[in-house]
């Protein structure tokens, strides 16, 4: 049984989208700020680059989201869909997820995830930020393909929660970056984050859900609405709840997207 902790929360100190910085990045990290985009991350044609690669591929798997009609579609492997199985269940499937991910990028003339490794790099010179590995298991996967134009029920990713006996359960701040390889054209596709880090109360052992949760926890939050840019980045604390609106008819929502976990030591890992 698990007990929602609500607790007073303060107001973000701006709703400006601000562009990643060292000072910037520890502010998301702290709950300061509801996100950071990074303008231009990619030229229009990395873009179709990478659309044309995810189309020729096929993104050929489905996340398991109750309620929606057209979940989020594929390449690669979450830890979080893989939360019910063992540890030998997921690191069974790293390899193939890593081919996949490599059959989409041997499409493609850059690759976004080692250029947003060189900007984090740039920003924190002085400390590791690594591909998460499991003791006794090895890395886990890092690296998810996707397309989400029918949009994303209300959830936070919490992995203290989801991933409890995983090494990245650890991390003291977990961060999202998200980039968006279409344009989004018309009212739909837009994001809303709320500022009420999830927060509950179980007894030890005791599985905690972060989807599908009441909508009440987030009654009378603050709220920020980005919307995805072609070639932009968005980076938010996925501490907080958040959830989608489905594109409207014609658009699509593609783009990639992984964690960042700041690790108590100032260093970093990263893991999807």
């Amino acid at each position: 049984m698990q007990a929602y902790s609500v607790r007073k929360t303060a107001k973000w100190k701006t709703h400006e989208e601000l562009p990643l910085t060292r000072e910037n990045f520890e502010a998301l990290c702290r709950f300061e700020i509801p996100c950071l985009r990074i303008k231009g991350f990619a030229t229009n044609s990395e873009c179709d680059d990478l659309v044309s690669a995810m189309d020729a591929v096929g993104l050929h798997k489905t996340y398991n989201v109750p309620g929606l009609l057209e979940p989020p579609r594929y390449v690669g492997l979450t830890q979080f869909e893989k939360r019910k199985a063992t540890k030998e269940d997921y690191f069974a499937e790293v390899d193939q997820a890593w081919a996949e991910h490599e059959a989409v990028l041997a499409q493609m003339c850059w690759s976004p995830f080692e250029r947003m490794w060189g900007l984090m790099r740039e920003i924190y010179p002085e400390n590791t930020l690594n591909l998460a590995e499991e003791p006794g298991y090895g890395s886990y996967y890092a690296g998810i393909i996707r397309e989400t134009s029918g949009g994303g029920t209300l959830h936070a990713d919490v992995t203290m929660y989801s991933a409890r006996d995983y090494v990245i359960s650890r991390v003291a701040s977990q961060i999202t970056w998200n980039f968006f390889a279409s344009d989004v054209e018309g009212g739909g596709g837009k994001t809303t984050l709320h500022n009420r880090p999830y927060r509950v109360q179980t007894a030890t052992g005791d599985k905690v859900q972060i989807e599908g949760f009441d909508r009440s926890y987030v009654d009378g939050a603050e709220t920020h609405v980005y919307t995805p840019a072609k070639g932009d980045v968005i980076l938010f604390n996925s501490h907080n709840p958040h959830e989608w609106t489905a594109v409207d008819e014609g658009q699509r929502r593609m783009g990639v997207s992984t964690y960042i976990g700041r690790l108590a030591d100032g260093n970093f890992i990263y893991w999807s």
